[in-house]
């Protein structure tokens, strides 16, 4: 399986968070930490997360962009013992990626002042 792009992840969360007001910066910084955990990997085990970065996984699992899966070992002894992970759930990321951005009108009405900013200043 390849690796996950930053780029189809970047355009994953802008259309799950940018459609609700989260700024592009915000969307680069949540890509960025969320590659911090996962590196080259489709998996983090949970019990490397703290408590307010498994509020923001569980935020993520909300939106689709991933999910848990557990898996049960039996440890030498016999006892049980279980890994809970943390996985990129691909094909709704792929999926989220290829849909374009809609920004909310709020966010066109600044783009349009900033680009008339501009225009008067190089004249």
């Amino acid at each position: 399986m390849s690796v996950l792009r930053r780029e189809t992840l970047i355009s994953a969360l802008e259309h799950t968070y940018g459609s609700k007001g989260l700024t592009r910066g915000d969307v680069l910084d949540l890509c960025d930490f969320l590659l911090d955990f996962f590196g080259y990997e489709d998996y983090v085990l949970d019990n490397v997360l703290s408590p307010p970065e498994r509020d923001a996984f569980y935020d993520l699992e909300e939106n689709g962009i991933l999910k848990t899966q557990a898996e049960e070992i039996t440890l030498n002894k016999g006892k049980m013992w279980r890994v809970n992970q943390w996985v990129f759930r691909r094909n709704k990321i792929l999926a989220f990626s290829k849909f374009p951005v809609e920004t909310s009108s709020l966010e066109k009405d600044y783009e349009e002042i900033f680009k008339e900013l501009e225009r008067q200043e190089l004249i």
